[in-house]
């Protein structure tokens, strides 16, 4: 068996023992996948106020400009699905499902890092492993479909052939060289256009082509505070942090399982936010981006009334 196979192998197994629902390896040095649509997204100003994608371009269009010397990328995933919201009462906006319970940054930066010495026991303190989770300049969606772990859907998010759309990705670069995983051949949406339909903003403007500059959750997340969120057309939908809406009507999550990890599922008061909630101490959360500001802002916006 080629050592490239073993070190797969190696990797794969101690990516699952350290809790990972699953994980795929794709070869560094055959191109970043969808470096084109991302250039073409940055070119046509369509993430916005996201300025850190234009600011990291170089790095996300180019894993090599990252690490000049990787050979692959490993990417893992994570089911964090908790659960329905369950009855909403008038005076609450709900939170997005990956805000329920405690910041996944966290949890994969620990699992990661612990890999990452392990790795380095194993193979040698020389291995380069770069980390990433979300925040590092890197396409874990379009690295985690040519692993072969899913595809990405319409609503440019990442399917997982077994979890839907309810997934975290992390992973990291190396300059190991692994045997590659057989990327997914087509796009599985087929005609359906659920996400497309029910955007309530109108946000995918077509097949995997989002304008964040009108989506919920850029400005309810990463914005909260600027002028532009109070802009009429983001107003009066209901959600206070985040947006589940494509992902509710996405057939692919028929799949959906309960998640295995504590860290996710529910903690009370998370799940919906009501006018005037106290929030106490949101540190170790990802209502934490958001500030308390920003969340009593937000639940102001979600629950204008439109007549």
């Amino acid at each position: 068996m080629p050592d490239s196979f073993l070190k797969s192998r190696f990797i794969k197994d101690l990516s699952l023992s350290h809790g990972f629902d699953d994980v795929g390896v794709a070869c560094a040095r055959e191109g970043t996948p969808y470096q084109t649509e991302f250039l073409e997204a940055i070119t046509q100003k369509r993430y916005g106020p996201l300025d850190y994608l234009e600011k990291s371009a170089a790095s996300r269009a180019d894993v090599l400009h990252l690490m000049p010397t990787a050979q692959s990328v490993v990417t893992v995933v994570k089911n964090y699905y908790p659960g329905d919201h369950g009855q909403v009462a008038a005076d609450e906006a709900k939170v997005s499902r990956y805000a329920w319970g405690g910041d996944y940054h966290h949890w994969f930066r620990k699992r990661l890092r612990k890999m990452r010495l392990e790795i380095q026991n194993h193979f040698g303190d020389d291995v380069k492993i770069h980390i990433f989770n979300d925040t590092g300049p890197v396409l874990e969606r379009g690295w985690a479909e040519k692993a072969g772990l899913g595809f990405i859907g319409k609503n440019s998010m990442f399917i997982h052939r077994n979890f839907g759309t309810w997934t975290f990705l992390g992973g990291f670069v190396t300059d190991l060289k692994l045997a590659p995983g057989k990327p997914f051949a087509k796009q599985m949406c087929g005609t359906c256009t659920a996400c497309i339909d029910a955007c309530p903003t109108q946000a995918i403007i077509s097949p995997q082509k989002v304008d964040a500059r009108r989506c919920l959750t850029t400005w309810n997340v990463e914005r909260p505070l600027q002028e532009e969120a109070d802009q009429d057309f983001l107003q009066g939908h209901g959600w206070a942090v985040g947006c589940d809406i494509c992902q509710e009507v996405c057939p692919w999550n028929k799949f959906e399982k309960l998640t295995n990890e504590d860290r996710f599922k529910s903690r009370p008061g998370q799940t919906q936010l009501k006018v005037g909630q106290e929030l106490g101490d949101i540190r170790g959360t990802a209502l934490a981006r958001a500030g308390h500001e920003g969340l009593t802002r937000n639940v102001q916006r979600a629950l204008v009334k439109k007549y």
